[in-house]
């Protein structure tokens, strides 16, 4: 018994044409953000990253409706990925919109600058995961398909001591006794240990021992354990961080493991015409006074935690003003020469 096959409805060209004027418009029409991610952008705690003077939401759900992720905890990951991006990329005066924050330029520049103390396996995850979104969320020549490898970057630019001085008159004059404590212990470690904010977190009082006339030293641990002598310009500003706390006390914080504990501490201090402080800043000041002093370098190294004279090359252009207040300009010469006849 045969079968006949039903002929196909032949479609008229007016017909073929409003089918794919449907498809195009269907196509071109925005994709809406997945009741998950909503959920999850509702809810996110974005304090935890910083502040910011424009809403962070709206960036958040706008690039994830626009890129590929579906799964909830890559959505909540990327979450955090998205905000430390888009608080970084306000203080730089971009507007929060994906056109401005997510381009390969912003990210580079917020990895180098913005990450200048995380890992190198921290930073390389956070640029892979930016990138991914950028491609898909703001394509085009601003996100380049093949991206340079991170590389090395030169530590900022110390403070100079005048910088330095107001910073430290400033954390020795918060309006409450907790603010002081607390600035003070980040400021007084920056400019007198070399603390950056890796060094920071989770130290305790009992890793500060206090040497009386001797003065005081700090014990870090974490990726560079050493212990350093605080230098003197910084010794009462920590002894007032430390007066009357107990060894098991977190220094600064109260949650072991928090990120950006320095920051947050900064963050909430009153300053008023004072220089934006930064630990990496505090840091490099900190090497640019041990340069310009008469300290052996194998010495600098050991209490800065470094194995090679790469970063002092980065500080040395820095170094004058460190001189000249220290009237070793005009010296220079006797220095180098070694002092009195034999």
């Amino acid at each position: 018994m045969s079968t006949k096959s039903t002929p196909r409805r032949r479609v008229s060209k007016a017909e073929a044409q409003r089918q794919r004027q449907a498809a195009e418009a269907q196509a071109a029409a925005p994709r809406p953000l997945s009741s998950t991610a909503a959920t999850i952008v509702a809810s996110f705690d974005i304090s935890r990253y910083g502040s910011s003077t424009q809403p962070i939401r709206p960036f958040l759900a706008e690039a994830l409706r626009l890129s590929n992720l579906t799964g909830e905890e890559s959505i909540r990951k990327h979450c955090r990925h998205l905000t430390a991006l888009a608080v970084f990329s306000d203080a730089q005066g971009l507007a929060l919109t994906v056109d401005q924050v997510l381009t390969a330029e912003n990210i580079e520049h917020y990895v180098s600058r913005g990450m200048a103390t995380d890992s190198p396996d921290n930073r390389l995850e956070r640029r892979r995961r930016l990138l991914c979104v950028a491609s898909t969320a703001n394509p085009g020549p601003t996100v380049p398909a093949r991206l340079s490898p991170v590389g090395y970057d030169s530590i900022k630019a110390p403070y100079t001591p005048a910088e330095r001085g107001t910073i430290l008159r400033a954390a020795r004059t918060q309006p409450t006794a907790r603010k002081c404590q607390q600035l003070g212990a980040v400021v007084a470690l920056g400019f007198g240990a070399g603390a950056d904010s890796v060094d920071l977190r989770d130290l305790h009082v009992r890793d500060i021992v206090d040497h009386g006339q001797d003065g005081l030293s700090v014990a870090f641990h974490g990726t560079r354990p050493r212990v350093v002598q605080v230098r003197r310009v910084a010794e009462d500003l920590l002894r007032g961080a430390i007066a009357g706390r107990g060894a098991d006390e977190l220094l600064i914080g109260k949650e072991i493991g928090r990120r950006n504990t320095a920051a947050r501490v900064i963050e909430d201090a009153a300053l008023y015409k004072v220089p934006h402080i930064e630990a990496s800043r505090m840091r490099a000041t900190w090497l640019a006074d041990l340069m310009t002093d008469a300290i052996p370098l194998a010495v600098i190294l050991q209490a800065a935690g470094l194995k090679s004279a790469r970063t002092l090359v980065d500080v040395l252009p820095h170094t004058e003003l460190w001189l000249q207040a220290k009237g070793m300009l005009a010296t220079g010469r006797d220095v180098v020469r070694g002092g009195g006849a034999r």
